[in-house]
């Protein structure tokens, strides 16, 4: 299978070891932003790794093509020797988001006539290619960790303390979130502040402007409410509120005391290394704060091309860039080829040089030469710890919110990749497997900052299970075994 390349050559991937990164409950739109980023020269936060992003039952999967993992460790390499890159990165995420939102939010997209519109729409999806720029980045950046940690020759095997070493320098959102609620509850129940009162209002609203976006995600993922802010407020205030609080913090300290403990005994590359995984574990979490904040303003703009054309969001989200942007622009798009890649879609990039699209019968034909995988028949798995421990329990496939209703107490969460979104349910799981192996991904952070045991880095397991599977899970020797189907 040959792709086109820029000057009419080709590249044969055959040669190539394929690399499952990421999956996610995605629009189509939103695999298009990633294809387009691998595919456009960026000087500051270059990825030059041919990508291949598929789209298919609103899902994407994101594969990288090597010949080999160095490339990796080029780009650690990179960052770590100019720690202030990473400075670089989270000012840029920053600067994107906030300038985006400041140009949306200075328009009234009810009165833009069509070309307007369909010019915000165009500017909206740049924006937040924009911002994928440097997730991309972040990505390779924490491929590189993985490897370096897994071939360190020091005299501290650091493999085996690769989840502590990689753990956030800053608290994740959904735990900022979390401690913000908590001690808001805490004032309520020693009765500082009435929950009848103007005071306790402006406080809870007070959160709430600060977070409830960190639930959106890239396929329907509801917004969180006033309401469902003050009615987690009222179940924290019947529990133990300040004992809670206190677990948090504690947690939180003592992992920061053991990782110091550790890298005092590191060498002084490791030392850098280990800098530059705790940076990007919270810079991960901050790029999906930024696009999530984003992407609560794009939805203003989807919201008014529905509106004009009777088409549903949801739809519009899953036409390709093009033909949503013709759609703003005159009510119409390709009805046709819309309703060939909704169904399949391969994107493969390469900085400058790849960019293709395969849809239809040609992505069935793509997929079937590169993208399938072999079925473990052992019903035995191994991944990465992510957070240690050893419990047994009910499997249940979570894509996203809409599955969120099958999760009971006790029950192994089986994701993609978890989200701020799926912290709600987090209290009720034994412990998680993921399909996202990497180090810092949200899955490895939030189940650290939790304590619930998990194993990440197992390739489409959530294909592999069902739902009900009797799982073991290892999570100190990252193995998942299916104990009865």
């Amino acid at each position: 299978m040959k792709n086109k390349v820029a000057g009419n050559t080709t590249i044969d991937l055959s040669g190539y070891q394929i690399i499952p990164e990421a999956s996610r409950s995605s629009h189509l739109y939103i695999a298009e932003v990633v294809a387009n980023y691998c595919w456009q020269k960026h000087y500051l936060f270059p990825i030059n790794t041919i990508t291949i992003v598929e789209y298919k039952g609103n899902k994407f999967q994101i594969y990288y093509a090597l010949k080999d993992k160095y490339h990796f460790l080029s780009v650690l390499d990179k960052f770590s020797k100019q720690p202030k890159l990473l400075v670089r990165l989270e000012n840029y995420l920053t600067e994107t988001r906030e300038e985006a939102i400041k140009h949306i939010s200075s328009l009234d997209v009810v009165k833009l006539n069509n070309k307007k519109l369909s010019e915000l729409l165009n500017f909206y999806y740049l924006q937040t290619q924009e911002l994928h720029k440097a997730a991309m980045t972040l990505r390779l950046i924490d491929r590189g960790v993985l490897e370096y940690f897994k071939n360190s020759s020091g005299h501290l095997k650091t493999a085996d303390y690769s989840s502590l070493l990689s753990a956030s320098s800053r608290q994740s959102f959904a735990t900022q979130e979390n401690i913000a609620l908590l001690t808001l509850a805490v004032k309520v129940k020693n009765k500082k502040i009435n929950i009848k009162s103007d005071i306790y209002k402006r406080e809870l609203k007070k959160v709430y402007d600060k977070f409830y976006w960190l639930t959106l995600g890239y396929y329907d993922e509801p917004l969180a409410t006033l309401t469902s802010y003050e009615n987690r407020l009222l179940v924290l205030t019947k529990k133990n509120p300040v004992k809670l609080l206190q677990v948090l913090k504690n947690n939180f300290k003592k992992e920061q005391k053991e990782k110091r403990l550790v890298i005092a005994k590191l060498s002084q590359a490791e030392k850098k290394v280990a800098k530059v995984a705790g940076e990007v574990s919270y810079l991960k979490d901050y790029f999906k704060f930024s696009t999530n904040k984003l992407q609560l303003f794009g939805e203003i703009i989807f919201q008014e091309i529905s509106k004009r054309t009777g088409l549903n969001v949801g739809f519009i989200k899953d036409l390709s860039h093009a033909d949503a942007i013709v759609l703003a622009l005159t009510g119409k798009y390709n009805k046709k080829e819309a309703s060939v890649y909704q169904r399949h879609a391969v994107f493969v990039s390469l900085t400058g040089k790849i960019r293709t699209r395969h849809i239809g019968a040609l992505a069935d034909k793509y997929e079937k030469k590169f993208l399938t995988y072999s079925k473990n028949i052992t019903g035995e798995f191994k991944g990465r710890t992510a957070c240690a421990g050893k419990v047994s329990g009910r499997a249940k496939i979570v894509h996203s919110p809409k599955d969120f209703h099958k999760v009971n107490k006790g029950d192994i969460l089986v994701v993609m990749n978890t989200g701020p979104d799926f912290v709600p349910i987090l209290s009720r799981v034994a412990a998680i497997v993921a399909e996202e192996g990497g180090i810092t991904a949200h899955v490895s952070v939030i189940s650290r900052e939790m304590k619930i045991p998990c194993v990440v880095g197992i390739s489409h397991i959530s294909k592999e299970i069902k739902d009900d599977d009797w799982l073991e899970v290892d999570a100190s020797q990252g193995i998942i075994k299916i104990l009865n189907k």
